[in-house]
């Protein structure tokens, strides 16, 4: 009989490889190398499979070919006011905007993301790069509706920027604002083309225990990129999950990734080692920050460890 069983067992796992794999990972916890992803939406699929982030900085990025690697831009930075309620709902806007001021070159036929940055009203108006605000007990304003429709407007204008094909919005918002936000991704999802994804930028702990962006109607948005790099205190906790776990139980998190050249975290997943996830890597999208301007070294280096 146990030879009859270990028969039909080897015979399962040569015909249906996948499903086998499946229950040793859950049995003995064993790593497989590829774990596919199923993108959210048919707007998920237009995103590019890498894609370098390009910040408040003269960036010239002409050595990447189109068909390499997209560029996430930031367009504009949103600063949010401390009262928005002592503005008219018809009059000037609680915010100030700041669009993007330094010179971006790149090769025609680039696939490009307009990146908007929106700044909590605590937080410097000064943010050269990703900083992740953690803090849970800020008190966020209250904005009315019409405020934040007009908010709503100011993201959604980017589709007419020349050859950007996608928005993604960089807004850590602390828990006390995740109402308004999930409000406001939804207004900017009506105003964008249906074929035009909206991309976000996902605190970590987004992406593995709070449940506010699982609970944003279908469709509201096509990836919340997990930010694993700048973590500040949560960045053990996360390391552990992702050694300990398959991947991110928020399903708009398992399609991309949001890496740094500057931590090691980031390079052990770029480098595809085993002792950091137990997904690979290569079977997300991948977008890289890097806190100095990108060289075609440093990109073609990038590129090669991600090539299949």
């Amino acid at each position: 009989m146990l030879g009859l069983f270990l028969v039909c067992a080897w015979a399962a796992v040569f015909l249906h490889p996948r499903p086998a794999r499946g229950f040793a990972h859950r049995v003995f916890h064993w790593r497989p190398r590829e774990i596919p992803f199923a993108p959210a939406n048919a707007r998920s699929v237009l995103l590019p499979n890498v894609t370098f982030w390009a910040w408040e900085r003269p960036e010239d990025l002409r050595f990447l070919l189109p068909d390499q690697a997209g560029v996430a831009f930031l367009a504009k930075t949103i600063f949010l006011e401390a009262t928005p309620a002592n503005f008219p709902a018809d009059s000037s806007p609680p915010f100030v905007v700041r669009p993007r001021l330094q010179p971006l070159r790149i090769t025609p036929g680039t696939q490009l993301i307009a990146v908007v940055r929106i700044e909590n009203p605590s937080t410097p108006h000064a943010s050269s790069s990703f900083q992740q605000n953690q803090s849970a007990a800020h008190s966020f304003p209250i904005f009315s509706d019409a405020q934040r429709a007009l908010l709503a407007v100011e993201i959604a204008d980017l589709q007419s920027t020349p050859g950007v094909s996608a928005i993604q919005i960089d807004f850590d918002a602390p828990a006390s604002a995740h109402a308004f936000y999930a409000s406001l991704l939804q207004d900017v999802r009506r105003k964008l083309p249906p074929s035009m994804p909206l991309s976000i930028t996902a605190l970590a702990s987004w992406c593995i225990g709070d449940p506010w962006l699982a609970q944003l109607p279908s469709g509201t948005i096509d990836e919340a990129v997990p930010m694993l790099f700048r973590m500040g205190r949560d960045a053990a906790s996360v390391a552990k999950f992702l050694h300990s776990n398959t991947d991110f139980p928020v399903a708009a998190c398992r399609g991309s990734l949001g890496l740094s050249t500057d931590e090691p975290l980031s390079h052990d997943l770029l480098t595809a080692k085993s002792s950091s996830a137990t997904f690979d890597p290569r079977a997300k999208r991948i977008y890289i920050f890097s806190s100095s301007a990108w060289t075609p070294s440093a990109a073609q280096d990038i590129i090669q460890e991600l090539q299949p």
